[in-house]
Protein backbone atom coordinates (compact mmCIF):
# COMPACT_ATOMS: atom_id res chain seq x y z
CA UNK A 1 0.00 0.00 0.00
CA UNK A 2 3.10 2.44 0.36
CA UNK A 3 4.92 4.08 -2.54
CA UNK A 4 8.75 5.04 -3.64
CA UNK A 5 9.50 8.15 -1.55
CA UNK A 6 11.64 9.77 -4.45
CA UNK A 7 15.31 9.43 -2.70
CA UNK A 8 17.71 12.48 -3.14
CA UNK A 9 19.60 10.98 -6.76
CA UNK A 10 23.19 10.94 -6.09
CA UNK A 11 25.86 9.64 -8.08
CA UNK A 12 29.02 8.43 -6.12
CA UNK A 13 31.74 6.18 -6.24
CA UNK A 14 32.65 3.82 -4.14
CA UNK A 15 36.25 2.92 -4.09
CA UNK A 16 37.11 -0.88 -2.84
CA UNK A 17 40.20 -3.01 -3.14
CA UNK A 18 41.17 -1.15 -6.14
CA UNK A 19 37.66 -1.14 -8.20
CA UNK A 20 35.11 1.01 -8.62
CA UNK A 21 31.61 0.26 -7.89
CA UNK A 22 28.92 3.09 -9.05
CA UNK A 23 26.26 3.99 -6.47
CA UNK A 24 23.21 4.94 -8.03
CA UNK A 25 21.59 6.60 -4.85
CA UNK A 26 21.93 7.68 -1.51
CA UNK A 27 18.62 6.84 1.21
CA UNK A 28 19.23 8.41 4.84
CA UNK A 29 17.14 7.27 7.97
CA UNK A 30 14.39 9.33 8.93
CA UNK A 31 14.32 10.77 12.70
CA UNK A 32 10.42 11.46 12.86
CA UNK A 33 7.30 8.93 12.21
CA UNK A 34 5.06 9.24 9.57
CA UNK A 35 0.93 9.91 10.89
CA UNK A 36 1.49 8.46 14.94
CA UNK A 37 3.48 4.95 13.50
CA UNK A 38 7.19 4.35 13.44
CA UNK A 39 7.53 4.22 10.02
CA UNK A 40 9.58 7.45 8.72
CA UNK A 41 9.72 6.93 4.71
CA UNK A 42 7.76 4.92 2.13
CA UNK A 43 9.26 1.29 0.78
CA UNK A 44 11.56 1.73 -1.18
CA UNK A 45 12.40 -1.33 -3.95
CA UNK A 46 15.55 -1.55 -5.26
CA UNK A 47 18.87 -3.52 -6.05
CA UNK A 48 21.36 -1.00 -6.05
CA UNK A 49 24.26 -0.67 -4.98
CA UNK A 50 23.04 2.15 -2.92
CA UNK A 51 24.38 3.67 0.04
CA UNK A 52 22.24 4.26 2.90
CA UNK A 53 23.93 6.69 6.11
CA UNK A 54 22.30 8.15 9.47
CA UNK A 55 20.18 10.99 8.96
CA UNK A 56 23.48 12.93 9.76
CA UNK A 57 24.82 12.18 6.35
CA UNK A 58 28.58 12.58 7.26
CA UNK A 59 28.01 13.95 10.67
CA UNK A 60 26.48 13.32 13.57
CA UNK A 61 23.07 11.93 13.79
CA UNK A 62 20.44 13.16 15.84
CA UNK A 63 19.13 13.08 19.37
CA UNK A 64 15.88 11.62 20.38
CA UNK A 65 15.17 9.29 17.31
CA UNK A 66 12.82 6.95 18.80
CA UNK A 67 12.23 3.47 16.96
CA UNK A 68 11.91 5.26 13.73
CA UNK A 69 12.57 3.02 11.13
CA UNK A 70 12.15 2.40 6.99
CA UNK A 71 12.31 -0.67 4.90
CA UNK A 72 14.28 -1.86 1.88
CA UNK A 73 12.98 -4.60 -0.83
CA UNK A 74 14.38 -6.49 -3.74
CA UNK A 75 12.81 -4.55 -7.11
CA UNK A 76 14.04 -7.53 -9.11
CA UNK A 77 12.69 -11.17 -9.10
CA UNK A 78 14.89 -13.51 -7.17
CA UNK A 79 16.54 -11.53 -5.02
CA UNK A 80 17.16 -10.55 -1.65
CA UNK A 81 18.66 -7.28 0.15
CA UNK A 82 22.17 -7.37 1.42
CA UNK A 83 23.66 -4.96 3.64
CA UNK A 84 27.31 -4.42 4.03
CA UNK A 85 28.39 -1.35 6.97
CA UNK A 86 31.45 0.03 5.39
CA UNK A 87 31.91 1.94 9.03
CA UNK A 88 29.88 2.02 11.66
CA UNK A 89 29.78 4.25 15.11
CA UNK A 90 27.02 4.65 17.65
CA UNK A 91 27.27 5.29 21.23
CA UNK A 92 28.33 2.46 22.97
CA UNK A 93 26.40 0.61 26.04
CA UNK A 94 26.70 1.66 29.62
CA UNK A 95 25.73 -0.06 32.79
CA UNK A 96 21.94 -0.44 32.12
CA UNK A 97 23.06 -1.17 28.33
CA UNK A 98 22.98 0.50 25.31
CA UNK A 99 22.25 4.14 24.87
CA UNK A 100 21.50 4.21 21.22
CA UNK A 101 21.43 1.19 18.94
CA UNK A 102 20.53 0.08 15.21
CA UNK A 103 17.92 -2.91 14.88
CA UNK A 104 19.01 -4.54 11.14
CA UNK A 105 15.56 -6.61 10.64
CA UNK A 106 14.72 -9.73 8.04
CA UNK A 107 11.75 -8.70 6.67
CA UNK A 108 9.59 -6.27 5.78
CA UNK A 109 7.60 -4.94 9.18
CA UNK A 110 8.35 -3.24 11.74
CA UNK A 111 8.26 -6.18 14.08
CA UNK A 112 9.71 -8.17 11.77
CA UNK A 113 12.70 -10.75 13.65
CA UNK A 114 15.80 -9.03 14.24
CA UNK A 115 19.62 -10.36 13.28
CA UNK A 116 21.47 -11.64 16.43
CA UNK A 117 24.35 -12.61 15.09
CA UNK A 118 27.81 -10.27 15.56
CA UNK A 119 28.40 -7.81 15.99
CA UNK A 120 24.51 -7.65 17.11
CA UNK A 121 23.69 -9.06 20.33
CA UNK A 122 21.31 -11.66 21.33
CA UNK A 123 18.75 -8.69 21.16
CA UNK A 124 19.77 -7.43 18.00
CA UNK A 125 21.14 -4.19 18.96
CA UNK A 126 24.08 -2.94 17.61
CA UNK A 127 26.23 -0.33 19.08
CA UNK A 128 29.49 1.25 19.72
CA UNK A 129 32.27 0.97 17.07
CA UNK A 130 32.21 -2.69 15.78
CA UNK A 131 35.33 -4.25 13.04
CA UNK A 132 33.61 -2.92 9.34
CA UNK A 133 32.25 -4.47 7.01
CA UNK A 134 29.46 -6.53 8.09
CA UNK A 135 27.07 -7.75 6.38
CA UNK A 136 23.39 -9.21 6.90
CA UNK A 137 21.58 -10.68 3.99
CA UNK A 138 17.59 -11.45 4.17
CA UNK A 139 16.27 -15.02 4.11
CA UNK A 140 12.81 -13.27 4.38
CA UNK A 141 9.89 -14.77 1.08
CA UNK A 142 9.89 -10.98 1.08
CA UNK A 143 13.78 -10.73 0.22
CA UNK A 144 13.14 -7.42 2.69
CA UNK A 145 15.20 -5.44 5.36
CA UNK A 146 14.34 -3.04 8.04
CA UNK A 147 16.29 -0.92 9.60
CA UNK A 148 15.25 0.41 13.14
CA UNK A 149 17.23 3.14 15.08
CA UNK A 150 16.78 4.55 18.55
CA UNK A 151 18.72 7.32 20.29
CA UNK A 152 18.50 9.00 23.72
CA UNK A 153 18.74 12.62 24.44
CA UNK A 154 22.70 13.00 25.53
CA UNK A 155 25.92 12.12 23.09
CA UNK A 156 25.80 11.37 19.21
CA UNK A 157 28.15 10.02 16.98
CA UNK A 158 28.92 9.94 12.79
CA UNK A 159 26.87 6.77 12.80
CA UNK A 160 27.38 4.63 9.60
CA UNK A 161 27.62 4.23 5.94
CA UNK A 162 26.45 1.11 4.75
CA UNK A 163 25.80 -0.55 0.43
CA UNK A 164 22.54 -1.50 -0.05
CA UNK A 165 22.55 -4.09 -2.82
CA UNK A 166 20.77 -7.47 -4.19
CA UNK A 167 21.81 -11.17 -4.11
CA UNK A 168 20.81 -14.22 -5.59
CA UNK A 169 18.29 -15.83 -2.88
CA UNK A 170 15.98 -19.15 -2.84
CA UNK A 171 12.70 -18.44 -1.91
CA UNK A 172 12.80 -14.75 -2.44
CA UNK A 173 9.99 -12.87 -4.63
CA UNK A 174 8.94 -14.18 -8.24
CA UNK A 175 7.46 -11.45 -9.48
CA UNK A 176 4.47 -13.28 -10.58
CA UNK A 177 2.36 -12.99 -7.55
CA UNK A 178 -0.43 -10.78 -6.79
CA UNK A 179 1.85 -8.91 -4.38
CA UNK A 180 2.62 -5.74 -7.25
CA UNK A 181 -0.51 -3.98 -8.75
CA UNK A 182 0.85 -5.47 -12.04
CA UNK A 183 -0.18 -8.86 -11.19
CA UNK A 184 -3.03 -8.23 -9.36
CA UNK A 185 -5.91 -10.66 -9.31
CA UNK A 186 -9.61 -9.85 -11.52
CA UNK A 187 -12.41 -10.54 -8.96
CA UNK A 188 -15.43 -11.90 -11.48
CA UNK A 189 -17.79 -11.94 -8.85
CA UNK A 190 -19.03 -10.66 -5.01
CA UNK A 191 -17.86 -14.38 -3.95
CA UNK A 192 -15.83 -14.74 -0.79
CA UNK A 193 -12.09 -15.38 -2.09
CA UNK A 194 -8.77 -16.07 0.34
CA UNK A 195 -5.46 -14.52 0.29
CA UNK A 196 -2.35 -14.80 1.91
CA UNK A 197 1.02 -12.31 1.35
CA UNK A 198 4.83 -13.01 1.42
CA UNK A 199 5.81 -9.75 1.37
CA UNK A 200 5.62 -6.01 -0.76
CA UNK A 201 6.66 -7.42 -4.35
CA UNK A 202 9.14 -5.83 -6.47
CA UNK A 203 7.47 -2.83 -6.73
CA UNK A 204 6.72 -0.08 -4.32
CA UNK A 205 3.43 1.41 -4.67
CA UNK A 206 0.21 3.86 -3.36
CA UNK A 207 1.90 5.24 -0.50
CA UNK A 208 1.72 8.67 -0.09
CA UNK A 209 4.42 9.69 2.82
CA UNK A 210 2.32 11.82 4.70
CA UNK A 211 -1.00 10.30 5.22
CA UNK A 212 -3.26 6.68 4.33
CA UNK A 213 -1.58 4.17 3.61
CA UNK A 214 1.63 5.88 5.57
CA UNK A 215 4.04 3.89 5.68
CA UNK A 216 5.22 1.10 3.31
CA UNK A 217 3.92 -2.19 1.87
CA UNK A 218 4.49 -5.25 4.53
CA UNK A 219 2.47 -8.38 2.69
CA UNK A 220 -0.02 -7.50 0.29
CA UNK A 221 -2.47 -8.96 -2.08
CA UNK A 222 -3.85 -6.56 -5.23
CA UNK A 223 -7.07 -7.16 -6.80
CA UNK A 224 -9.32 -5.77 -9.31
CA UNK A 225 -13.12 -5.65 -9.93
CA UNK A 226 -15.69 -3.90 -11.58
CA UNK A 227 -19.18 -3.20 -10.56
CA UNK A 228 -21.33 -4.87 -12.69
CA UNK A 229 -24.34 -3.04 -11.02
CA UNK A 230 -24.96 0.22 -9.49
CA UNK A 231 -25.26 0.05 -5.01
CA UNK A 232 -23.44 0.41 -1.99
CA UNK A 233 -20.64 -1.71 -1.83
CA UNK A 234 -19.27 -3.11 1.42
CA UNK A 235 -16.07 -5.80 2.30
CA UNK A 236 -14.93 -7.41 5.41
CA UNK A 237 -11.54 -8.67 6.03
CA UNK A 238 -11.12 -11.66 8.40
CA UNK A 239 -7.93 -12.67 9.24
CA UNK A 240 -7.52 -16.61 10.18
CA UNK A 241 -5.61 -15.78 13.09
CA UNK A 242 -7.77 -13.51 15.36
CA UNK A 243 -3.90 -11.70 16.01
CA UNK A 244 -2.70 -10.60 12.72
CA UNK A 245 -3.36 -7.15 11.71
CA UNK A 246 -4.58 -6.70 8.82
CA UNK A 247 -5.17 -3.09 6.57
CA UNK A 248 -6.77 -2.28 2.88
CA UNK A 249 -7.71 0.79 0.37
CA UNK A 250 -9.54 0.76 -2.64
CA UNK A 251 -8.43 3.25 -5.44
CA UNK A 252 -10.86 4.11 -8.47
CA UNK A 253 -12.91 4.98 -10.41
CA UNK A 254 -11.12 3.64 -13.18
CA UNK A 255 -7.43 4.52 -12.23
CA UNK A 256 -4.75 2.25 -13.61
CA UNK A 257 -1.17 0.80 -11.31
CA UNK A 258 0.78 3.48 -13.10
CA UNK A 259 -1.05 6.44 -11.43
CA UNK A 260 -3.40 5.14 -8.39
CA UNK A 261 -3.75 8.91 -6.85
CA UNK A 262 -5.41 9.10 -3.53
CA UNK A 263 -7.06 6.23 -2.07
CA UNK A 264 -10.92 6.36 -2.08
CA UNK A 265 -10.53 4.48 1.11
CA UNK A 266 -8.03 3.77 3.62
CA UNK A 267 -7.42 2.06 6.82
CA UNK A 268 -3.94 1.85 8.80
CA UNK A 269 -5.51 1.09 12.19
CA UNK A 270 -3.52 -0.68 14.37
CA UNK A 271 -5.88 -3.05 15.88
CA UNK A 272 -6.22 -7.10 15.29
CA UNK A 273 -8.69 -8.78 13.97
CA UNK A 274 -11.35 -7.73 11.50
CA UNK A 275 -11.43 -5.08 9.32
CA UNK A 276 -13.10 -3.38 6.18
CA UNK A 277 -16.31 -1.11 5.03
CA UNK A 278 -19.32 -1.04 6.63
CA UNK A 279 -22.42 1.81 6.83
CA UNK A 280 -21.98 2.65 10.09
CA UNK A 281 -18.26 3.74 10.45
CA UNK A 282 -18.80 7.59 8.75
CA UNK A 283 -15.32 7.88 7.70
CA UNK A 284 -13.28 7.33 4.43
CA UNK A 285 -9.78 6.93 6.16
CA UNK A 286 -7.73 6.40 9.55
CA UNK A 287 -4.35 6.64 10.48
CA UNK A 288 -2.73 4.05 13.26
CA UNK A 289 -5.83 4.97 15.70
CA UNK A 290 -8.67 4.05 13.79
CA UNK A 291 -11.28 1.23 14.74
CA UNK A 292 -10.49 -0.65 11.54
CA UNK A 293 -14.00 0.15 9.85
CA UNK A 294 -14.89 3.02 7.29
CA UNK A 295 -17.59 4.16 5.45
CA UNK A 296 -19.59 2.16 2.77
CA UNK A 297 -19.20 2.94 -0.95
CA UNK A 298 -21.32 3.83 -3.45
CA UNK A 299 -20.58 2.02 -7.05
CA UNK A 300 -21.85 2.61 -10.49
CA UNK A 301 -22.04 0.12 -13.34
CA UNK A 302 -19.27 -0.09 -15.53
CA UNK A 303 -16.97 1.38 -12.99
CA UNK A 304 -13.41 -0.36 -12.06
CA UNK A 305 -11.40 -0.42 -8.61
CA UNK A 306 -8.03 -1.63 -7.51
CA UNK A 307 -8.23 -3.37 -4.02
CA UNK A 308 -4.65 -3.89 -1.82
CA UNK A 309 -5.04 -5.84 1.24
CA UNK A 310 -1.79 -5.66 3.70
CA UNK A 311 -0.78 -7.86 6.45
CA UNK A 312 1.00 -5.74 8.92
CA UNK A 313 2.30 -8.90 11.52
CA UNK A 314 5.62 -9.49 11.49
CA UNK A 315 5.27 -13.13 9.70
CA UNK A 316 3.29 -14.01 6.36
CA UNK A 317 0.52 -15.55 8.97
CA UNK A 318 -2.24 -17.88 8.24
CA UNK A 319 -4.04 -15.42 5.90
CA UNK A 320 -7.76 -14.40 5.32
CA UNK A 321 -11.25 -14.80 4.37
CA UNK A 322 -12.04 -11.42 2.07
CA UNK A 323 -16.41 -10.93 1.57
CA UNK A 324 -18.47 -8.58 -0.25
CA UNK A 325 -21.90 -7.41 0.90
CA UNK A 326 -24.37 -4.50 -0.37
CA UNK A 327 -26.29 -3.70 -2.94
CA UNK A 328 -23.70 -3.94 -5.87
CA UNK A 329 -22.82 -7.14 -7.81
CA UNK A 330 -18.92 -7.47 -8.87
CA UNK A 331 -17.39 -8.41 -12.25
CA UNK A 332 -14.34 -8.53 -13.59
CA UNK A 333 -12.24 -8.24 -17.06
CA UNK A 334 -12.11 -11.79 -18.22
CA UNK A 335 -11.08 -12.38 -21.90
CA UNK A 336 -14.17 -13.98 -23.81
CA UNK A 337 -12.46 -17.32 -24.03
CA UNK A 338 -11.96 -20.15 -21.95
CA UNK A 339 -7.75 -19.53 -21.08
CA UNK A 340 -6.40 -22.60 -19.33
CA UNK A 341 -3.01 -22.03 -19.12
CA UNK A 342 -0.78 -19.08 -20.31
CA UNK A 343 3.39 -19.26 -19.41
CA UNK A 344 6.54 -17.44 -20.39
CA UNK A 345 10.03 -19.44 -19.50
CA UNK A 346 13.11 -18.11 -20.34
CA UNK A 347 15.11 -20.48 -22.83
CA UNK A 348 18.85 -19.39 -21.73
CA UNK A 349 20.71 -21.61 -24.56
CA UNK A 350 18.98 -19.51 -27.05
CA UNK A 351 18.62 -16.18 -25.07
CA UNK A 352 14.73 -16.33 -25.73
CA UNK A 353 11.24 -16.25 -23.93
CA UNK A 354 8.63 -18.68 -25.09
CA UNK A 355 5.24 -17.78 -24.78
CA UNK A 356 2.54 -20.66 -24.36
CA UNK A 357 -1.24 -20.45 -23.97
CA UNK A 358 -4.62 -22.72 -24.59
CA UNK A 359 -7.59 -22.28 -24.67
CA UNK A 360 -10.48 -25.32 -23.89
CA UNK A 361 -13.06 -23.21 -26.02
CA UNK A 362 -13.18 -20.04 -27.96
CA UNK A 363 -16.16 -17.80 -29.54
CA UNK A 364 -15.82 -15.27 -32.32
CA UNK A 365 -11.64 -15.07 -31.52
CA UNK A 366 -10.28 -12.97 -33.98
CA UNK A 367 -6.87 -12.50 -32.41
CA UNK A 368 -4.31 -12.28 -29.76
CA UNK A 369 -1.91 -9.16 -29.99
CA UNK A 370 1.17 -10.22 -27.21
CA UNK A 371 2.48 -7.18 -25.42
CA UNK A 372 5.33 -6.66 -23.45
CA UNK A 373 6.80 -4.38 -21.04
CA UNK A 374 10.23 -3.81 -18.89
CA UNK A 375 8.10 -2.01 -16.28
CA UNK A 376 4.92 -3.78 -15.93
CA UNK A 377 3.17 -0.44 -16.52
CA UNK A 378 3.96 0.45 -19.97
CA UNK A 379 3.30 -2.15 -22.24
CA UNK A 380 3.74 -2.26 -26.32
CA UNK A 381 2.50 -5.13 -29.14
CA UNK A 382 5.15 -7.18 -30.19
CA UNK A 383 3.18 -9.62 -32.03
CA UNK A 384 0.05 -10.90 -33.30
CA UNK A 385 -1.38 -14.27 -33.44
CA UNK A 386 -4.47 -15.29 -35.00
CA UNK A 387 -7.24 -16.75 -33.47
CA UNK A 388 -9.34 -19.39 -34.13
CA UNK A 389 -12.77 -17.90 -34.27
CA UNK A 390 -15.23 -20.28 -32.54
CA UNK A 391 -14.26 -23.78 -31.25
CA UNK A 392 -15.46 -26.14 -28.47
CA UNK A 393 -11.80 -27.99 -28.90
CA UNK A 394 -8.98 -27.18 -26.82
CA UNK A 395 -6.17 -24.71 -28.79
CA UNK A 396 -2.58 -23.91 -28.26
CA UNK A 397 -0.54 -21.59 -29.39
CA UNK A 398 2.76 -20.73 -28.85
CA UNK A 399 4.92 -17.58 -30.02
CA UNK A 400 8.78 -16.38 -28.89
CA UNK A 401 10.20 -13.07 -27.99
CA UNK A 402 13.82 -13.20 -29.73
CA UNK A 403 14.72 -9.74 -28.11
CA UNK A 404 14.10 -10.02 -23.98
CA UNK A 405 15.24 -7.26 -21.96
CA UNK A 406 18.09 -7.95 -19.01
CA UNK A 407 15.98 -7.62 -15.77
CA UNK A 408 12.49 -8.39 -15.71
CA UNK A 409 10.60 -8.85 -18.57
CA UNK A 410 6.29 -8.45 -18.72
CA UNK A 411 3.94 -10.17 -21.02
CA UNK A 412 0.20 -10.01 -21.08
CA UNK A 413 -2.51 -11.37 -24.40
CA UNK A 414 -5.32 -8.36 -25.51
CA UNK A 415 -7.37 -11.16 -27.15
CA UNK A 416 -10.52 -9.54 -29.57
CA UNK A 417 -13.35 -10.83 -31.03
CA UNK A 418 -14.70 -10.25 -34.48
CA UNK A 419 -17.03 -7.12 -33.35
CA UNK A 420 -13.19 -5.85 -32.30
CA UNK A 421 -14.04 -6.00 -28.30
CA UNK A 422 -11.01 -6.62 -26.49
CA UNK A 423 -9.92 -7.98 -23.12
CA UNK A 424 -6.77 -8.39 -21.31
CA UNK A 425 -4.87 -11.65 -19.56
CA UNK A 426 -3.62 -11.87 -16.25
CA UNK A 427 0.09 -10.42 -16.40
CA UNK A 428 3.10 -13.20 -16.90
CA UNK A 429 6.49 -11.92 -15.29
CA UNK A 430 10.29 -13.60 -16.13
CA UNK A 431 13.04 -12.24 -14.43
CA UNK A 432 16.60 -12.68 -16.94
CA UNK A 433 19.67 -12.24 -14.49
CA UNK A 434 22.57 -10.15 -16.36
CA UNK A 435 25.98 -10.96 -15.22
CA UNK A 436 26.50 -8.44 -12.79
CA UNK A 437 24.09 -11.10 -10.58
CA UNK A 438 24.66 -14.30 -13.02
CA UNK A 439 27.73 -15.13 -11.01
CA UNK A 440 28.75 -17.93 -8.63
CA UNK A 441 29.68 -15.89 -5.16
CA UNK A 442 31.08 -16.37 -2.05
CA UNK A 443 30.53 -13.61 0.96
CA UNK A 444 33.19 -13.10 3.19
CA UNK A 445 35.59 -13.64 1.19
CA UNK A 446 38.40 -14.06 2.32
CA UNK A 447 36.81 -16.73 4.53
CA UNK A 448 38.64 -17.55 8.29
CA UNK A 449 35.96 -20.59 8.16
CA UNK A 450 32.51 -20.36 6.90
CA UNK A 451 31.40 -18.74 3.50
CA UNK A 452 28.01 -18.14 2.19
CA UNK A 453 28.13 -19.31 -1.97
CA UNK A 454 25.08 -17.80 -4.23
CA UNK A 455 24.37 -18.66 -7.44
CA UNK A 456 21.56 -18.44 -9.93
CA UNK A 457 19.46 -21.38 -12.15
CA UNK A 458 16.94 -21.21 -14.72
CA UNK A 459 15.28 -23.94 -13.72
CA UNK A 460 14.45 -25.96 -10.78
CA UNK A 461 17.17 -28.93 -11.24
CA UNK A 462 19.62 -31.07 -9.60
CA UNK A 463 23.13 -29.21 -10.04
CA UNK A 464 27.02 -30.61 -8.99
CA UNK A 465 29.16 -28.82 -6.57
CA UNK A 466 32.52 -29.50 -6.84
CA UNK A 467 35.21 -27.79 -4.38
CA UNK A 468 39.14 -28.10 -5.20
CA UNK A 469 42.56 -26.72 -3.44
CA UNK A 470 45.49 -24.56 -5.07
CA UNK A 471 46.80 -27.97 -4.63
CA UNK A 472 44.12 -29.89 -7.09
CA UNK A 473 42.59 -31.98 -3.96
CA UNK A 474 39.12 -32.50 -4.20
CA UNK A 475 37.59 -31.08 -0.71
CA UNK A 476 33.80 -31.43 -2.01
CA UNK A 477 31.88 -33.25 -4.87
CA UNK A 478 28.24 -33.86 -4.29
CA UNK A 479 25.06 -33.10 -6.41
CA UNK A 480 22.21 -30.05 -4.91
CA UNK A 481 18.64 -29.73 -5.46
CA UNK A 482 18.14 -26.09 -6.82
CA UNK A 483 15.11 -23.87 -7.30
CA UNK A 484 14.30 -21.60 -9.99
CA UNK A 485 16.26 -18.50 -9.59
CA UNK A 486 18.33 -17.63 -6.68
CA UNK A 487 20.21 -20.21 -4.23
CA UNK A 488 22.54 -20.11 -1.63
CA UNK A 489 24.42 -22.89 0.71
CA UNK A 490 27.30 -22.34 3.44
CA UNK A 491 30.33 -23.76 2.42
CA UNK A 492 32.52 -24.65 5.65
CA UNK A 493 36.08 -24.59 4.93
CA UNK A 494 36.84 -24.34 9.10
CA UNK A 495 39.06 -27.81 8.78
CA UNK A 496 40.73 -27.06 5.70
CA UNK A 497 44.96 -25.41 5.04
CA UNK A 498 45.46 -21.97 4.61
CA UNK A 499 44.93 -21.11 0.64
CA UNK A 500 42.85 -20.59 -2.46
CA UNK A 501 39.94 -23.17 -3.28
CA UNK A 502 37.77 -23.13 -6.12
CA UNK A 503 34.24 -23.74 -6.35
CA UNK A 504 32.40 -25.08 -9.53
CA UNK A 505 28.60 -25.37 -9.71
CA UNK A 506 27.51 -27.27 -12.51
CA UNK A 507 23.69 -26.57 -13.87
CA UNK A 508 21.87 -27.49 -16.64
CA UNK A 509 22.47 -24.18 -19.22
CA UNK A 510 25.46 -23.49 -17.63
CA UNK A 511 28.88 -23.94 -15.63
CA UNK A 512 29.34 -21.07 -12.46
CA UNK A 513 33.23 -20.99 -11.21
CA UNK A 514 34.62 -18.31 -8.47
CA UNK A 515 37.30 -18.83 -6.17
CA UNK A 516 37.50 -18.31 -1.96
CA UNK A 517 40.99 -17.21 -0.02
CA UNK A 518 41.22 -19.34 3.42
CA UNK A 519 42.69 -17.12 6.04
Amino acid sequence: MKNLLHPLLIVSILFSFGSIQIINAQYTHPTVGIANEYVGACLVSTCGPSTYTDNGGGGNYSNNINNIYRVFCPNTAGQCMRVTFNSFNVENAGFWGPYDWLNVKNGPTQNSPNFTSPPANGAGEIYGTPATPFTYTSSDASGCLTFRFVSDGSVTRPGWSATLQCVPCAGGPNGTDNNDCITMTPLCSSAAVTGNASGPGIVAEGCTGSTCPAGGENHTNWYTFTAQTSGTLNINIAPTSPTDDYDFAIFGPNVTCGALGAPLRCTDSGLTGNTGMNGSAGDFTEDVTGNSYLQTMNVIAGESYILVVDEWSPTSGGGYNLSFSGTASLDCSVLPIELSEFTADYAPEYDVIDLFWKTESERDNDRFEVERSVDGINFEVFQTVKGSGTTQMETQYMTIDENPSIGVNYYRLNQFDINGNSKYSEVRAVNIMDDYYDLLTAFPNPTSGKTEVVYNTYSTEEVYLSVDSYDGRNIVSIPLQAVKGGNRFDLDLSEQNKGMYFITITTRDKVYSTRVLKK
